[in-house]
């Protein structure tokens, strides 16, 4: 084992920490996607560098347990892994497959409860509450406050914006960013960024399907305004940045970036599934391929 091992997690980690505290120049579709490819494989990478420590670390141990082990699952060069870094390694692998299990729990948790609330709609509240939910008896779930309280128009809006979150399966890139979260928390900042970019892909298809910005940013202050603080956060439709999406929404409509934006997320998906490839020692171009492939679906 040599300290190259680590280098591939670490590129990770920078990548992620550094698009977590830069806001990117693009359309926030395509922030979305940069953002959530990367938690996702950081989040992937930090997992498989630490099983593979941990593998080798117990092949150490146990070096006649070594041959039922696949090949490529262990260092080439046949030294022994010592204890200062194999034991924390399996320490943090097992606390982090924990946390990342506890996260998937948690969401497909929320997930059903969202579904069998769905069937009861409108909500018995007068918050204002409008939330997206994914899967083939999903839809948009609202609260009385909200039917109560906005007009025709703003409805609408608020239909526009849920039916984004649908329509592109907003879900899956709030769980990337969560899970990285969960496992890293150095990704803390580009699971918020990631929030805020999904929520601005939203409004920005809704001012697109309305035709009137300032009605977007007029409706999303309305229901941040009319939430009280004991509300908690999964009002949803004015849970994150409601500052930064008015004042996008009240200034110049963001470029569609429709050559940067597919080439930058394809160089990203590249270079991220290549070096979750090489922290799984996934050595055979093939398997780089389809992860590159699978990042950029």
């Amino acid at each position: 084992m040599n300290w190259f091992t680590f280098v591939p997690l670490a590129l990770m980690l920078a990548l992620g920490s550094a698009l977590g505290r830069t806001r990117l120049p693009l359309h926030p579709s395509w922030s979305a996607r940069l953002l959530a490819t990367t938690g996702a494989m950081t989040a992937v990478a930090a997992l498989g560098t630490g099983v593979f420590v941990a593998i080798n670390y117990a092949a150490t141990l146990a070096p006649s347990a070594a041959a039922h082990v696949p090949e490529w699952a262990l260092f080439g060069d046949d030294a022994p892994v010592p204890g200062v870094v194999g034991i924390p390694a399996i320490v943090l692998s097992a606390a982090g497959l924990l946390v990342a299990t506890k996260a998937a729990v948690g969401w497909l948790d929320e997930l059903r409860t969202a579904r069998r609330t769905q069937a009861r709609e409108p909500l018995e509240t007068e918050v204002p509450i409008a939330v997206a939910v994914p899967g083939k008896h999903g839809g948009v779930l609202l609260s009385k406050g909200m039917l109560r309280t906005f007009t025709a128009e703003e409805l609408h809006v608020v239909f526009q914006h849920e039916s984004s979150h649908l329509r592109h399966r907003h879900h899956r890139y709030a769980a990337a960013g969560a899970l990285g979260a969960a496992v890293l928390p150095p990704l803390r900042p580009l699971n918020e960024r990631l929030r805020l970019a999904v929520e601005r892909w939203a409004d920005e298809d809704a001012a697109e399907a309305t035709g009137d910005r300032a009605l977007v940013a007029r409706t999303i202050a309305k229901a941040a305004l009319a939430r009280p603080p004991s509300a908690g956060p999964a009002t949803a439709f004015a849970e994150s940045g409601v500052v930064q999406r008015v004042e996008a929404l009240l200034g110049t409509p963001p470029d569609r970036n429709a050559v940067t934006g597919p080439l930058l997320f394809m160089g990203n998906g590249f270079v991220t599934s290549s070096l979750t490839a090489v922290t799984l020692q996934l050595d055979q171009a093939a398997v780089s391929c389809m992860l590159a492939l699978l990042a950029l679906r």
